[in-house]
């Protein structure tokens, strides 16, 4: 499959400031190469509009509900997403894990309402409970997950994981989940990307996505 370099921006940005970066990414793409835009949710659409005559570039959400259309104010459900193209969808983010309180039920709850309306999850875990998360996700819907490993001590933190480590988490990643796609999240830049691209499907990139042209240099270390 494709290398997937997903751009992060979290709760960041404009909409000035998104027009500027989606001019200002111009890069070309090998074969195996899949970028993965996840802006926050009021700049979808202009997004998803940008992004139409770019091959190999795909449009993510950083959230999904757990809930189906209905009367769950706040909450934005994938029928919500209906004609934007949403390819994917970030779920069980450790930030959201960690300030949102979010369960591992309720991740459970958001990979099976992605892949009941065609968008891919990208599950995010942590080495000490993924397996408790696999767990509480339904047996046939496992093998269609991208999984991102993101440890906690290497998100926001500079401090990216030993290549060892990710590489041994990785392996026991796909004993549980199957053979799927496996992404590494946590400090990823120009300068270390190339050595867990080598052992990984990908990058889940926050910080080093927000500046294009930093992302720029990133995708084409690869």
């Amino acid at each position: 499959m494709s290398k997937l370099f997903v751009a992060n921006w979290k709760s960041n940005k404009t909409l000035e400031e998104v027009r500027q970066w989606m001019d200002d990414f111009k890069v070309e793409l090998n074969d195996d190469q899949e970028i993965v835009i996840a802006p926050p949710y009021p700049f979808l659409s202009l997004v998803a509009d940008k992004i139409k005559d770019l091959p190999g570039v795909s449009l993510a959400v950083q959230n999904l509900s757990s809930f189906p259309a209905g009367s769950y104010t706040g909450e934005v459900c994938v029928r919500n997403l209906e004609g934007l193209g949403v390819k994917y969808a970030i779920v069980g983010h450790s930030e959201r894990r960690r300030y949102l309180k979010e369960s591992h039920q309720d991740v459970a709850n958001k990979v099976s309402q992605a892949l009941n309306n065609g968008i891919t999850p990208i599950v995010c875990i942590d080495q000490d409970y993924m397996e408790d998360q696999a767990q509480l996700i339904e047996s046939d819907l496992l093998s269609q997950c991208v999984v991102a490993y993101e440890p906690l001590v290497a998100i926001g933190t500079g401090e990216n994981a030993p290549v060892k480590e990710v590489a041994k988490v990785v392996k026991e990643i796909k004993e549980v989940f199957g053979e799927v796609p496996v992404l590494y999240g946590g400090s990823v830049s120009p300068d270390n990307v190339i050595l867990y691209l080598e052992i990984t499907d990908g990058v889940l990139v926050g910080g080093a996505s927000l500046d294009v042209g930093v992302f720029a240099e990133l995708i084409k270390s690869n």
